[in-house]
């Protein structure tokens, strides 16, 4: 992402826990591309979780701040019901892209990066599955578990500077936002998934590199909301129907 050090990302493979997740991974490719009827978000949720408890990293919480589990829980029905909506306007693949680009945002937020380091290595793996041709399922229903998996990281490598929760979670905020205006909108076409992702890339990098690296946690919440409005009602705006 903007502002990140290229080489940070080539001493990422070398770390044992970005391996343990890749090789995770792995196994979760595999069984997307077998079991076709299970979403790739949900492989990915429990791919993550299983990297997780293997590197001995499921553990944590404590040190987190209050707030941090009920953020999690509301941002992961949040998204569940914005990928629910989302999937019947942007190609099924895109919005696994896009939630790769969170959990790249999360790694390059967070101030410690353990975690994010596994989840990363899961993403790498399970990527080519994302491949259009192959028509892999996402399954909105998986949201909760990814987004759960991925708020754990969140919570337990941000706890030692909590404005990067905000913005490492924040960074669910364009999907939500995107759903709504397209729900009262309700287009009469969809849009190009590049239209999708690219949203998705430009909220990322605001939410990381500006909202999760400011002081004052009000301040980083309000860059995100905005960020959120402005990119989710770009998307939406896209996707408006077609004049007559």
């Amino acid at each position: 992402m903007l502002g990140m050090n290229p080489l940070t990302l080539l001493e990422l493979l070398g770390q044992p826990e970005f391996q343990t997740g890749f090789v995770t991974g792995v196994v979760g490719l595999v069984l997307v591309l077998l079991l076709r009827r299970v979403g790739w978000l949900l492989v990915w949720g429990v791919a993550a979780f299983g990297a997780l408890a293997w590197a001995g990293l499921l553990r944590g919480t404590e040190a987190a701040p209050e707030w941090g589990l009920v953020a999690v829980a509301v941002t992961a029905i949040a998204a569940a019901i914005a990928v629910y909506v989302l999937l019947r306007q942007v190609p099924a693949w895109s919005m696994g892209i896009a939630f790769a680009l969170w959990v790249l945002g999360v790694w390059g937020t967070v101030p410690d990066t353990e975690r994010a380091a596994v989840t990363m290595g899961v993403t790498a793996a399970m990527l080519p599955a994302l491949w259009p041709a192959l028509r892999v399922r996402i399954g909105w229903e998986g949201a909760v578990v990814a987004v759960a998996a991925l708020g754990f990281v969140a919570i337990t490598d941000g706890s030692a500077r909590p404005v990067s929760i905000i913005g490492a979670m924040g960074m669910a905020g364009m999907l939500v936002a995107a759903a709504a205006a397209l729900h009262w909108l309700r287009p009469s076409r969809q849009q190009s998934a590049w239209w999708f992702v690219g949203a998705q890339v430009v909220h990322v990098i605001v939410s990381g590199r500006v909202a999760g690296q400011m002081i004052q946690p009000e301040g980083a919440l309000v860059v995100v909301i905005l960020s959120a409005l402005l990119t989710g009602g770009w998307l939406a705006w896209g996707l408006r129907p077609s004049p007559g």
